[in-house]
């Protein structure tokens, strides 16, 4: 997004640059000059739009992510431990009044190779191929 200099130098509400605002038609504190390009623009970076937009949304997720990340770890190591249990006292299942527990014994599963399928037959990957809809989603991703 284009933002103004002069706008932002002089602390205005708005500091889009009026030249690329959408709103420029509609907008009574739209530039005098906006048929010319403003040379004092500055492009704001995806992140301090999201930030000026909806900060407490950004905080809010960011903590949640991050603590969602430590808890699947932890879920992971604990998840373990309860399996070799499992396994060493040969118990199959137990609820709780909250949870039920099921031991779930190794096996093996085939899948079709797409990459040499596509590679080696394309005609017959592309004949079974399906396309469908997917939503917009966000990805959040802890480092």
């Amino acid at each position: 997004m284009m933002k103004c200099k002069v706008a932002m130098d002089d602390k205005n509400e708005c500091t889009n640059c009026c030249y690329f605002c959408d709103k420029k038609d509609t907008c009574n504190d739209v530039c005098q000059d906006i048929a010319k390009v403003c040379e004092e623009q500055v492009e704001e970076t995806d992140l301090q739009v999201i930030e000026s937009t909806v900060p407490d949304v950004l905080k809010a997720i960011t903590d949640i992510t991050v603590q969602k990340k430590k808890l699947e770890e932890q879920e992971k190591v604990m998840k373990q431990k309860l399996l070799q249990a499992m396994e060493e006292h040969g118990v199959k299942s137990f609820e709780n009044a909250k949870v039920k527990f099921m031991y779930v014994a190794p096996t093996t599963r085939t899948s079709i190779d797409s990459k040499k399928l596509k590679a080696d037959h394309p005609d017959i990957a592309e004949a079974y191929s399906k396309t469908f809809n997917v939503s917009a989603s966000v990805r959040i991703t802890v480092k």
